[in-house]
């Protein structure tokens, strides 16, 4: 790796990438296609992005969850070598809080393109979201904290969701416990235990009732690029990720959105996500993402490239204006649509793929104007031979 950031580019700023899994291979091709250098990083050499040919540089990097030390040197082992300072694109949660818990040994080699750490501290702390929410008037469900609330009457159906996700997921391989009694509820509150939790209310007829404001704001609080998503399916069916979204604009989300990201102060790319409750007609917040996410290749086949878009703010260059969205494109990870489908499952109203769209997808010649998919892309054709040779069945169970 030492030899091939000798051989980048000296007047242009390389973006750094990780992890290099389905959120990390969008932003490299969507940067890469721009190009920008990308170092792509992951802590499994499986990683679809590692494969792609916009990634200049590949390699392996530890885990910050079990070696952050470890990992901070290595960012700066490399920005020490770089031509410019970098560009950090981290792709999960544990990566953010990596990044930030280091920002001032790491701020001499790259740009931080995202809110200082005590922001996104309140923001992907669970308990801290919800009751700042709460306090702020924003709509959420209903929602109660185990160390301070009366559970006797707690409805049923219900989920336990975790305050910090991904050590949560980690040791369950779930994202929420969905709980269906009194009983159920204590067992799973014993399950968790050492896990800090929040219990909320489910709402929601279908799946196709989850919507996503996806967005960049700019430190001084402008909407650089925004672009709203529909869910159509999700894996696995129940409280899974989204393998098939739709750009499905809704101007009520953009406002509700772009609201929330300014009474909270941040700044950067993110993903607020919510639900609509039929029995008020509201749009109620379910979880807000301060980073890329496992769809963002949508918004980017949208005409919304919201990494670039980061990227050209991080390095002081005015992003160009964008118009609205495209439509109708749908995004699918077929990988896990096509488990899900194995299954039986199907949580959408309007959520299948026809049968002309699944025949583009066996001919390989995605993408087309109205369907991408997360790996498969005729331009960039080595990560869809990773994820075969990773098999429909492998135990990589990355979610992003």
């Amino acid at each position: 790796m030492w030899e091939e950031i000798e051989q980048l580019p000296n007047d242009q700023h390389p973006a750094i990438v990780f992890n290099s899994h389905i959120t990390g291979l969008a932003v490299a091709r969507n940067l890469g296609k721009e190009g920008i250098p990308v170092i792509a990083l992951d802590r499994d050499g499986r990683a679809y992005g590692l494969q792609s040919k916009y990634a200049n540089i590949a390699a392996y990097c530890p885990n910050p969850l079990v070696d952050e030390d470890g990992f901070i040197q290595l960012l700066i082992d490399i920005g020490k070598r770089l031509p410019k300072k970098g560009v950090l694109f981290p792709s999960n949660d544990e990566w953010v809080f990596a990044v930030l818990r280091n920002q001032n040994r790491l701020n001499a080699y790259y740009f931080i393109p995202f809110s200082e750490l005590e922001t996104v501290e309140r923001i992907l702390n669970k308990r801290t979201l919800y009751k700042e929410s709460e306090r702020l008037g924003i709509p959420i469900p209903k929602t109660w904290y185990p160390e301070e609330d009366e559970l006797t009457h707690v409805p049923f159906p219900c989920i336990v969701k975790p305050v910090e996700q991904r050590s949560f997921y980690d040791a369950f391989q779930v994202k929420v416990f969905e709980v269906h009694s009194q009983d159920e509820l204590t067992d799973v509150l014993k399950k968790t235990n050492g896990h800090e939790v929040v219990i909320q209310e489910v709402i929601g007829e279908s799946l196709s009732d989850f919507y996503s404001l996806c967005s960049y704001v700019s430190p001084k609080g402008e909407a650089k690029g925004v672009f709203v998503g529909q869910k159509l399916e999700q894996y696995p069916l129940s409280f899974g990720t989204g393998c098939l979204v739709r750009s499905a604009y809704r101007q009520e989300i953009v406002d509700a959105g772009i609201h929330i990201l300014h009474t909270l102060g941040y700044h950067g790319i993110s993903e607020a996500e919510f639900i609509y409750d039929k029995r008020d007609q509201t749009y109620k917040l379910l979880d807000l993402n301060t980073r890329t996410w496992k769809w963002i290749g949508l918004p980017v086949a949208a005409g919304i490239p919201l990494p670039l878009i980061a990227y050209l703010e991080a390095i002081g260059k005015e992003a160009p204006t964008y118009g609205r969205q495209k439509e109708p494109l749908k995004w699918v990870y077929f990988h896990d649509y096509y488990r899900l489908k194995q299954e039986g499952g199907s949580g959408g109203t309007t959520g299948h793929l026809t049968d002309d769209e699944l025949s583009t997808i066996v001919r390989g010649q995605l993408p087309t104007e109205t369907l991408v998919d997360a790996v498969f892309d005729q331009d960039d054709s080595n990560p869809g031979v990773q994820l075969i040779k990773n098999g429909y069945g492998d135990q990589y169970v990355c979610p992003c």
